[in-house]
């Protein structure tokens, strides 16, 4: 059911690339115009010794990119899941503009993170104080994965409560944990594939960026164009989730249409 729920999340996007453009292009570039001037006019410094300055004269700048950054991925993300779930199209250019539903889906957001995190580090803290001084360096690692497969776990077991708040349904947190139950393995292997997915969509911009400065700058678009098929695959894995789990949609099977 991983390897399912990933390859519809990736066609959601690409079998409909076009609305996707429509709707979420332009919200991309509030994002994406302002990364490409910082990294034109703040370029990677060459030594060292140049990096503090570097990043302290780029500091306002980037402090203004990061809350674009912010503002359009909660404006796309909301924007995307009511589209999915709702085929709601916008009227205009952009999709509609609400204030509420976008910062309850941001705090939401960095809530679930939050809890996510925490749970990760208690459980890191317990798993280490056994695993390490009787394996050492093994039980570090095994420290580290059960601390990120707790954190992947209850953040997507979580994360439908996303979709509810883009959409204007009611869910609360136990609500989306019982409606995951019995997910624990298909969302770690769904977790697993889009982090290879992302390693691997990104390869061309690390052997650019090794080319000098024209070859960072060419990174630099290459990451800004998959950065958007990147975020919209995110969220349409959360779409998902509340689909599937939720509202009880069929999955269909990743051979489908092979």
């Amino acid at each position: 059911m991983g390897v399912d729920m990933f390859v519809h999340s990736v066609r959601l996007v690409l079998s409909d690339w076009r609305n996707a453009l429509k709707i979420t292009g332009l919200l991309y570039l509030i994002y994406a115009v302002p990364t490409l001037l910082l990294g034109l006019l703040f370029p990677t410094p060459t030594q060292p010794e140049q990096a503090t300055a570097a990043v302290l004269s780029a500091a306002p700048a980037g402090l203004l990119t990061l809350i674009l950054a912010l503002v359009a991925f909660v404006w796309i993300a909301v924007a995307w899941h009511r589209y999915i779930l709702l085929d709601e199209m916008p009227a205009g250019q952009f999709p509609a503009f609400n204030g509420q539903r976008m910062i309850s889906y941001g705090l939401y957001s960095i809530g679930i993170g939050v809890l996510g995190f925490l749970v990760s580090l208690v459980l890191a803290a317990i798993v280490g104080l056994v695993t390490v001084p009787l394996l050492g360096v093994i039980g570090g690692v095994i420290t580290s994965i059960v601390a990120i497969a707790a954190a992947l776990i209850i953040f997507y077991r979580l994360a439908p409560l996303l979709p509810a708040v883009a959409i204007g349904k009611q869910l609360t947190l136990g609500q989306a944990w019982e409606a995951t139950n019995g997910a624990n393995v298909p969302i770690i292997i769904l977790a697993v594939l889009s982090a290879i997915a992302a390693v691997v969509i990104d390869i061309p911009a690390f052997v650019l960026a090794m080319a000098g400065p024209i070859g960072g700058f060419l990174a630099l678009l290459w990451t800004l164009a998959t950065g958007w098929v990147k975020m919209l695959v995110g969220v349409s894995i959360l779409t998902t989730l509340y689909g599937h789990y939720v509202e009880r949609r069929s999955i269909p099977a990743a051979s489908a249409g092979a």
